[in-house]
């Protein structure tokens, strides 16, 4: 599975030519209205978040394999020229960095839960849309479907148990009407959840109950749906109007995943898989 036109990859880092942009931004009109029509609000997070505030996450139980952190210079110690020499070398040493203090996030939605920490949400939920940038620093790159930078367009939902579900249902269903519109054929699978610290007793939830889907392209995971109960809801101290902490769920969309997929299925056509978008787009509206 390879895309040979209109992308640059090197190190993870990708760099899309006019016709991917065009396609990805096709994709996202469709995502955003459906969002849109299905009362989402839009929100923007930093493109950084606090370590600290991760931490609350589990993030760095749970994946710091995956974790980049992000760094300023400490010129007072090392000293301009040793900055210099360093940065020609292509690296910088950790006698040359001051402590880091901000992440670079693997998940879109965590800056949702942080925006919404210590509030509560209206008697009919929340639903929010964003466009994130995500980070990992996987043990390798593969295209655009392993990247060490990507974009996901998320939709969450905070609110009670039946709010969260009939969420995923709805997002379950969009998913499935987008695929059979493209064409695109798509698999749904149930996968492990990320959030969950692995030690406590939501393992045996999780075993009891699929807490995941996936919609798999090839073995290629491209959009999931997910529920993590009152996971972030008790964490970030966001309530319902009883009091008691939030559900939550989203869907995820990888745009570059998309790319990857549409590359493939349309033999690296760019226009006959930006055609089958806009028809997909006109039939959905």
């Amino acid at each position: 599975m390879s895309v040979k036109t209109g992308v640059r990859v090197s190190g993870g880092l990708v760099a899309l030519e006019e016709e991917p942009t065009r396609l990805a931004e096709a994709l996202d009109r469709i995502w955003t209205r459906w969002a849109r029509e299905s009362g989402a609000v839009t929100l923007t997070v930093p493109p950084l978040l606090p370590v600290s505030d991760l931490a609350v996450l589990d993030v760095y139980r749970n994946f710091p394999h995956l974790a980049l952190v992000s760094s300023a210079l400490d010129v007072t110690a090392a000293g301009a020229d040793q900055i210099a020499q360093e940065a020609a070398a292509g690296e910088f040493s950790p006698g040359a960095l001051r402590a880091a203090g901000l992440a670079l996030p693997s998940s879109a939605c965590y800056g949702v839960y942080l925006h919404y920490r210590g509030r509560q949400v209206p008697a009919e939920g929340e639903l929010v849309s964003l466009l994130g940038q995500c980070f990992r620093d996987e043990d390798h790159f593969d295209g655009l479907r392993r990247l060490r930078s990507f974009r996901m367009r998320e939709v969450v939902a905070l609110g009670t148990p039946e709010q969260a579900m009939a969420h995923l249902d709805h997002s379950a269903l969009f998913l499935e009407t987008l695929a059979d519109e493209i064409g695109l054929p798509l698999e749904r699978r149930a996968a492990a959840d990320p959030f969950y610290d692995q030690s406590d007793d939501r393992v045996t939830f999780q075993q009891l109950v699929a807490v995941k889907h996936e919609y798999v392209y090839q073995d290629m995971a491209i959009a999931s749906v997910n529920t993590h109960q009152k996971f972030f809801g008790e964490r970030c101290g966001i309530s319902l109007t009883s009091g008691d902490p939030v559900s939550t769920s989203c869907v995820g969309f990888g745009v570059e995943r998309w790319l990857q997929a549409l590359a493939d299925h349309f033999d690296g056509d760019w226009d006959q898989a930006q055609g089958a978008v806009e028809k997909a787009e006109e039939s959905l509206t």
